[in-house]
């Protein structure tokens, strides 16, 4: 089961939303809230926003437990910009970009399959650290 949500046209460039969906990434949904709580930037507060967001609707229309609930997938994508202008000298004016995002996070209810790649890798290093004691 997958519930998507998403913010659309958050008024903060998405490069500092990134930062955040960056480090709630793969993330069980409850303690990704729980560090949003401590994050002193601005694009914390959307972000955890739309999380609870996401876990209202797995709740409601799947009935899932929110506690098992885990951030599979979550990106923050360009939205344009608003064009405001400043005076400048000659009586010239100058653009002002303000950037928005759109943000989209999906949750799953099941963790997300460790590739057979990376199972290899991690039993090759348990295997090294065995073999040196």
């Amino acid at each position: 089961m997958k519930t998507t949500a998403h913010a659309n046209t958050i008024r903060m460039s998405c490069r500092k939303v990134r930062l955040i969906t960056d480090m709630v990434r793969g993330m069980y949904a409850t303690e990704a809230l729980t560090r949003l709580a401590f994050v002193r930037r601005d694009a914390a507060a959307p972000v955890a926003k739309l999380i609870k967001s996401a876990m209202a609707n797995a709740e409601h229309n799947f009935k899932a437990e929110p506690e098992k609930l885990w951030i599979s997938e979550i990106s923050s994508d360009n939205a344009g910009f608003i064009k405001r202008f400043r005076p400048r000298a000659m009586g010239r004016a100058a653009e002002i970009h303000k950037h928005m995002a759109h943000v989209m996070v999906t949750l799953s209810d099941s963790p997300k399959p460790v590739k057979a790649a990376a199972a290899r890798k991690a039993a090759a290093k348990a295997k090294a650290v065995t073999n040196t004691k």
